[in-house]
């Protein structure tokens, strides 16, 4: 096999090894973009599965808020009922996103396709840092998946068959479902029709937790992708000097191998604006409403507490953790994203820039330049998503709980 043909199979490993779990997770809930489908068959699955999604979701979201607003039921209730209305509208609007955004999904992982082929046989340190980067972010999104599933199988299956949930309706004992219904709608109360709409909700509620996830094992992979060739840029700056180190440079006048490194500092910088450009309307709706489920989580946690249910404070803890975490992901990426940006220009002085000849060695200042101007992600444009942030959603969050306990009691 020529040298070629293997680097080429090489890449096509790495990239898929790289965007496998957005697949995974972006496939089955219809949002994958229609033009990475490779046959018709497949391209026709992703809209049955796109529209079985999105009734799954209005099954959930309609009865749910019906029987919120029109049923006559205490306070209690309808603030705990406040948060999974909110979760369910959260992931309306990330459906929404993704589909109307899937040309900017279908160039971003595009490029990062091309950033595989880009590689070559001979630079096993490049390639090696960005299976570094891509383990990372699938690392992120596992994590992410077990405790976004572990939290909701709490919720959606242990807990109605398991916990002694049940309400007097016309002097008759019925059992509650995950999720409150609208009986204009639909009256769950004799047995088959039970059994229906738990599982229609568990099936629901799993669509949700995968949409979740795929969003935020979607920004792991792209941002830690450029974190990866933020490194290799400032591997080919420490090669700058003299171009010994690497092969593909070590024919190449300092003047060549500077016009290099500005155009793969460029390549990074356009690929960072469109992951953000892709993703701030998503962070905006994660980070509103990560802090109001933080909160209404926080408060029926302390309620199942109080009664000493044990199996409802369990639930309702490994649903805050993730909700927790899932955020901590975002800003973590967020941080990490601006660090490296940074890095590229400290990396740019600690270099041998003195062997360099005067003019070369001016055009340095061009990458430290564009390397104070970072480019971070943000949340609808308007909040940067670091871990300061982080720690601000999660002041803002116990602020809204100490204030409904209050209000409550």
């Amino acid at each position: 096999m020529s040298d070629h043909s293997k680097s080429h199979k090489s890449a096509i490993n790495g990239w898929n090894y790289s965007i496998q779990l957005n697949r995974w997770f972006l496939k089955p809930v219809g949002v994958w973009p229609l033009t990475l489908c490779e046959t018709t068959i497949e391209k026709i699955g992703c809209v049955i599965l796109y529209m079985i999604s999105c009734f799954l979701i209005c099954y959930l979201l309609v009865p749910c808020t019906l029987g919120t607003i029109l049923v006559d039921t205490d306070l209690d209730m309808k603030i705990r009922m406040i948060g999974p209305i909110s979760f369910f509208l959260m992931a309306v609007a990330k459906q929404y996103i993704l589909v109307a955004r899937s040309e900017r999904i279908t160039e971003c992982i595009l490029h990062i396709r091309a950033d595989w082929d880009r590689v070559k046989l001979g630079h096993e340190k490049d390639r090696e840092v960005m299976l570094v980067n891509a383990k990372f972010g699938r690392w992120l999104s596992y994590v992410s998946a077990a405790f976004m599933y572990s939290a909701g199988f709490f919720y959606t299956t242990l807990m109605p068959l398991c916990a002694k949930r049940t309400e007097i309706i016309d002097n008759e004992t019925v059992r509650l479902l995950s999720f409150p219904i609208y009986r204009g709608l639909l009256d769950p109360r004799t047995t088959p029709s039970f059994e229906i709409a738990q599982f229609m909700q568990t099936l629901a509620g799993y669509a949700i937790y995968t949409l979740t996830i795929g969003v935020c094992s979607m920004a792991a992979v792209f941002v830690m992708h450029a974190c990866g060739q933020f490194r290799i840029l400032m591997l080919k700056l420490e090669n700058l000097a003299d171009g010994k180190e690497r092969k593909s440079t070590s024919g190449k006048t300092s003047q060549e191998r500077l016009s290099d490194i500005v155009k793969y500092h460029i390549r990074i910088l356009s690929f960072i604006t469109r992951t953000e450009e892709l993703l701030n309307e998503i962070f905006f709706v994660d980070v509103i409403g990560c802090t109001l489920n933080i909160c209404f989580l926080g408060f029926n946690m302390m309620t199942e507490w109080e009664h000493r249910e044990t199996l409802g404070t369990m639930t309702f803890s490994s649903l805050l953790i993730s909700f927790t975490f899932n955020i901590f992901i975002l800003c973590y990426i967020g941080e990490l994203l601006a660090e490296q940006c940074t890095q590229v220009g400290i990396k740019s002085y600690m270099i041998n820039w003195y062997y360099l000849p005067s003019k070369d060695a001016l055009g340095l200042t061009l990458i430290m330049a564009m390397s104070n101007a970072t480019i971070k992600l943000t949340a609808g444009k308007f909040m940067e998503l670091s871990l300061a942030s982080f720690c601000s959603i999660v002041k803002a969050a116990m602020a809204y709980l100490n204030l409904l306990r209050t209000f409550s009691v």
